[in-house]
């Protein structure tokens, strides 16, 4: 069995990640067993807007697909994740940085139909299993090499790859690492201080986050 040929790694669900991403919410349930907390997941967690790995983020996924909210609320589907398992992963962004237009447009000949020949179920599929550890880059916004430089992050520290570095660091890093040339964000946070009370006041989880979740071509 080839590596493209197993399940996508955002398919999956983790418990021991959902445990410790919910812990403060998830009460009796944090005690249950791997199947049963799955289980959990499905039937409550799912439609609360929980994500079900580190992954997939599905409090972005329901700001950016508005598709994903109207089957939520016709009840098609019972949460982003779902929607995006069943149809979203051809073209949607499953997290704030990775896009999949962005991935496989780009110079570098990862496009839809290569990964459909060699077997991968879209490009998040490719980027999670290969490309993140060979520092490709998911989104405008993501630099792995100036994201390993400005977290003093040694190839030790990120076997995994940088994507995969940052998904386990903390979820305000943004706030003062650089992840692109393209933002600051210690110069966002001082000229938009509404980005700063959103974070602040848990609405956003990071400054570049609000910006990407907020943008317009003639703001911010």
């Amino acid at each position: 069995m080839t590596e493209a040929s197993l399940p996508p790694l955002w398919r999956t669900f983790d418990p021991v990640w959902y445990r410790q991403e919910y812990k403060d919410v998830l009460g009796e349930a944090a005690s249950l067993s791997d199947d049963a907390l799955k289980q959990w997941y499905e039937s409550q967690g799912a439609f609360s807007g929980h994500s079900p790995n580190c992954y997939f983020d599905e409090e972005w996924y329901r700001r950016t697909c508005p598709e994903a909210l109207d089957g939520l609320a016709s009840g098609q589907y019972t949460s982003g994740f779902d929607h995006y398992c069943q149809r979203g992963f051809k073209t949607q962004s499953p997290h704030y940085l990775f896009s999949e237009r962005y991935y496989t447009s780009g110079p570098d000949g990862i496009s839809v139909q290569s990964l459909t020949e060699q077997g991968f179920m879209n490009g998040y599929d490719h980027y999670l299993k290969q490309g993140d550890q060979q520092n490709r880059s998911g989104h405008l916004f993501f630099n792995p090499e100036l994201y390993l430089l400005t977290c003093a992050a040694d190839e030790d520290a990120a076997p995994e790859g940088a994507f995969k570095n940052l998904l386990l660091a903390s979820k305000a890093a943004p706030n003062t690492v650089r992840l692109s040339e393209h933002f600051d964000p210690v110069w966002y946070a001082s000229t938009h201080p509404s980005a700063v009370m959103m974070v602040e006041y848990g609405y956003m989880p990071n400054v570049l986050y609000q910006f990407l979740s907020e943008f317009t071509p003639s703001g911010l």
